[in-house]
C-alpha cells in the first residue's frame, strides 16, 4: 500500500465556526417574533454562511477523493458512503426524532404530512414550497435548516461516481457549474413568465453550484500549488476578499442571485487558500478555539433552531423592552446552543467518527 501522510488544510475549522455562528446570529434575527418582535427585515448571512459550507466541503471532498484517485488508481465508493453516513446520519436522524417530540408535546404542532422529505433526505422540497408561498408540502417547525444537509446528501450520492468514473473532473466541475447557472436563469425567466415561482425557488435552494466551485478551487491547489500560492501574496486580491466579506458582514452586498452565492463560494475558495497557505494571514483562522468551535459545527448548525425556539418560549413573557429581549434572546440562543453542541459532539458524535475514520482511505481528520 502506498505510504501517505495525514492531509490537514489550516483553518477549515475556523471557517466552520465563523460560518455556523453567522448563521445562528442571522436565524435568531429571523426568530424575532418568537418573542413578539416582528421587524420584517431579513438577515441575508445565514444563506451566505451556507453557501459558504456548501463550497467548503466541496473543496474538501474533491481534494480527499481526487488525490485517493492518484494514489490508488480508483475511488473506494463503498467506504465513502459509509464516512458519510457515519458523520451525517446519526445527528441528523438524532435531532430529527427531538424536534418532532419537541413540536408535538412543547408547540402542539399536528401536521407532519411532509416528514417522509426529511427522512428520505429530501427536506429543500418542503423548503422550496414554503419559500414559494405555496402550502402543498409545509416545512416541519425547527426543521426548515434541514434543506441544507439534504442537498449535501444528494450530492454524495452522485458525486464520487463522477471522479472514479472521469478522467477531467475538472470538465466535470465546469458542465456542473454552467447547468446549475443555466438552470436558475430559465427558472427565474419561467416564474417572471407564468407567475409560478415554486421552480425557481427549488433550483434556488439546490446549490451545486457553489459545491463544484469548491470542487475547481481544490483542483487548482492539487495540480498547481505553486501558482495559488503567489496568487494569495496578491494584496489587491487580498482588498478585494476583505471588502467582499465586509460588505457580506453589514448586509450590503447586493448582486443578483444566484451570482452573489457564485461571488461567495469562490471568496470561501480564495479564504481557505489564506487560511492555509499565508503564514501571517490578517485573521488567525487556526486557532484553538475557533478550532473547537469549528468541530462542533455540525452541531451548532443543527441544534440552534430548537434551541431558539425554546428560548422565545422563556424570554416571550419577561417584562423586558424590546432591545433586552433581542440581546438576551441573542446571548442565550448562542450560548446554550455551544453548551448542547459541545456534548453532542464529545459524547454522542465522537463514537461515530471514531468508527468513521477506519473507512479513511485518504487520511484526513478535516
Amino acid at each position: 500500500m502506498p505510504e501517505q501522510k495525514n492531509i490537514h488544510f489550516n483553518g477549515l475549522n475556523g471557517i466552520r465556526a465563523i460560518c455556523a455562528l453567522a448563521v445562528v446570529a442571522s436565524h435568531v434575527g429571523l426568530g424575532l417574533r418568537n418573542i413578539g418582535i416582528n421587524t420584517g427585515y431579513s438577515f441575508g448571512l445565514a444563506t451566505y454562511g451556507v453557501t459558504a459550507f456548501f463550497a467548503l466541503s466541496g473543496f474538501l471532498i474533491t481534494y480527499l477523493l481526487s488525490r485517493e484517485k492518484s494514489v490508488y488508481g480508483t475511488v473506494d465508493v463503498r467506504k465513502f458512503y459509509m464516512r458519510r453516513i457515519l458523520r451525517i446520519w446519526p445527528l441528523y436522524f438524532g435531532y430529527l426524532i427531538v424536534a418532532i417530540l419537541a413540536d408535538h408535546f412543547i408547540f402542539q404542532i399536528t401536521d407532519f404530512s411532509s416528514l417522509g422529505f426529511y427522512v428520505f433526505f429530501f427536506p429543500n422540497i418542503p423548503f422550496a414550497y414554503g419559500n414559494a408561498g405555496l402550502e402543498t408540502f409545509t416545512p416541519i417547525l425547527f426543521l426548515g435548516h434541514f434543506w441544507s444537509l439534504g442537498i449535501e446528501e444528494q450530492f454524495y450520492a452522485f458525486y464520487p461516481w463522477l471522479i472514479k468514473l472521469f478522467k477531467k473532473i475538472v470538465v466535470v466541475l465546469v458542465s456542473m457549474l454552467c447547468i446549475m447557472l443555466l438552470l436558475k436563469i430559465v427558472a427565474k425567466y419561467w416564474w417572471y413568465k407564468t407567475g409560478n415561482p415554486f421552480w425557481y425557488a427549488w433550483v434556488a435552494a439546490t446549490p451545486f453550484e457553489a459545491m463544484a466551485i469548491g470542487g475547481l478551487g481544490a483542483c487548482l491547489y492539487k495540480e498547481k500549488p505553486l501558482q495559488v500560492a503567489a496568487i494569495v501574496k496578491s494584496k489587491i486580491l487580498q482588498i478585494i476578499t476583505a471588502v467582499i466579506l465586509l460588505l457580506v458582514m453589514v448586509d450590503k452586498l447586493k448582486i443578483i442571485n444566484p451570482f452573489s452565492h457564485v461571488l461567495i463560494a469562490v471568496v470561501t475558495v480564495i479564504v481557505i487558500y489564506y487560511a492555509h497557505l499565508l503564514q501571517k494571514p490578517v485573521f488567525n483562522l487556526h486557532n484553538k478555539y475557533l478550532d473547537q468551535l469549528g468541530k462542533m459545527s455540525y452541531g451548532i448548525y443543527v441544534y440552534h433552531p430548537l434551541v431558539m425556539g425554546i428560548m422565545g418560549l422563556l424570554i416571550r413573557g419577561l417584562t423586558l423592552s424590546p432591545v433586552y429581549k433581542i440581546a438576551l434572546l441573542l446571548i442565550a440562543t448562542i450560548s446554550v446552543t455551544i453548551v448542547i453542541a459541545y456534548l453532542s459532539y464529545n459524547y454522542f458524535e465522537k463514537y461515530f467518527l471514531d468508527l468513521k475514520y477506519r473507512y479513511g482511505v485518504v487520511k484526513n481528520k478535516d
